[in-house]
């Protein structure tokens, strides 16, 4: 009989442990979405109260001052007029200082330049007759007229048979006219120069030129 509850035993226990070893293990639980949104809200919204709590106890650092450059201003040239007269401001809002008043170029009326000669100034053999040309060009404002205007000798050595000679032709500003001088050097060795002028219609000289001759002795007959 012992041997027979024994068994019973035996089996009942070898049911359970039996069972306990084929029980399936029961379904996890499906994690509710909202749920973990809400907590994850959660959580960021207290992180950032943590920080903008420390933020408030935490001193403010001083942040640099940037002092900015200095800037050159520009600057605009003005214009100063001047007059005669004492300063004034006129309607527009100028004003006018007062000053030494700016001279006006005056055109030369009679005006003339020596541009060339022929021969040249230098040595030439004692009585010699030449004629002496001169190259005048009139670089003031009025034209030389023929027959009014001449030229005439003024001084130093008296070179020429003839003291006074007519322009041949009328001469524009700017333009050029020749002259001519019959020269007779003098039979004694030496230095002679002789001056001439140009005269207006005015009777007033001018334009001068001259002629340096230097007069030197024949040369010796070779026998």
């Amino acid at each position: 009989m012992k041997k027979l509850i024994g068994m019973i035993s035996f089996l009942m226990l070898a049911v359970v442990l039996l069972s306990a070893c084929t029980q399936q293990p029961a379904a996890e639980a499906t994690p509710d979405l909202g749920e973990v949104k809400t907590q994850a809200v959660q959580t960021a919204v207290s992180q950032m109260t943590a920080d903008a709590k420390r933020l408030t106890e935490e001193p403010a650092v001083e942040q640099p001052t940037i002092t900015p450059l200095p800037t050159m201003g520009a600057t605009v040239a003005t214009a100063t007029s001047y007059s005669s007269g004492s300063g004034s401001t006129s309607s527009g809002g100028s004003t006018t200082y007062s000053g030494s008043p700016v001279p006006t170029w005056t055109p030369v009326v009679y005006g003339c330049q020596v541009v060339g000669q022929t021969p040249v100034d230098g040595n030439q053999y004692v009585g010699a007759d030449l004629d002496v040309y001169w190259t005048l060009k009139n670089v003031g404002a009025a034209t030389w007229k023929a027959g009014t205007y001449y030229y005439h000798w003024t001084g130093y050595s008296d070179l020429s048979p003839t003291h006074s000679y007519v322009l041949s032709k009328d001469v524009a500003p700017y333009e050029t006219v020749q002259v001519m001088v019959d020269v007779k050097v003098p039979i004694t060795v030496g230095q002679y120069r002789t001056q001439w002028y140009l005269v207006n219609d005015n009777g007033e000289n001018f334009c001068g030129f001259y002629y340096y001759v230097n007069a030197i002795a024949l040369p010796t007959a070779t026998p």
